[in-house]
């Protein structure tokens, strides 16, 4: 009986850590283009853009891609006190892509072209 007990306490512990807060949820995406210049979009392959989500301080965010691309870090994100949490984005494909950034409850996306870039190291030139 005191086995079950306990595994029901350690259940409940578990199902209150993973429960989102009431109201807890991301409220925007944006994605900066940063200096990148182009014809049709300001996003390259190959070069980064900061990518953020605003959310309740003191929860985490995790970015994802729906096409190739990589987000640094590539774990959940703290959002800080201002309610801000940034990742850096590098698309690895050109077309279109759509980020995400999702908390558990809660999710916005934002969807973007990408051309073929050429990173210039401070710049992104972004080919037709």
């Amino acid at each position: 009986m005191r086995a079950l007990c306990t595994a029901g306490v350690v259940a409940a512990a578990v199902l209150a850590v993973a429960a989102a807060p009431a109201g807890a949820e991301i409220t925007g995406i944006t994605v900066e283009p940063g200096v990148s210049s182009g014809s049709s979009t300001p996003y390259g392959t190959g070069c980064a853009y900061t990518v953020t989500a605003n959310a309740a301080p003191g929860e985490y965010v995790s970015f994802y891609d729906s096409q190739q691309g990589s987000f640094d870090p590539p774990w959940a994100i703290p959002v800080g006190p201002s309610g801000l949490a940034t990742a850096i984005w590098t698309p690895h494909e050109r077309g279109a892509h759509t980020l995400h950034a999702v908390q558990i409850g809660s999710e916005q996306s934002v969807r973007v072209q990408v051309g073929t870039g050429i990173d210039l190291g401070i710049a992104c030139s972004v080919l037709p």
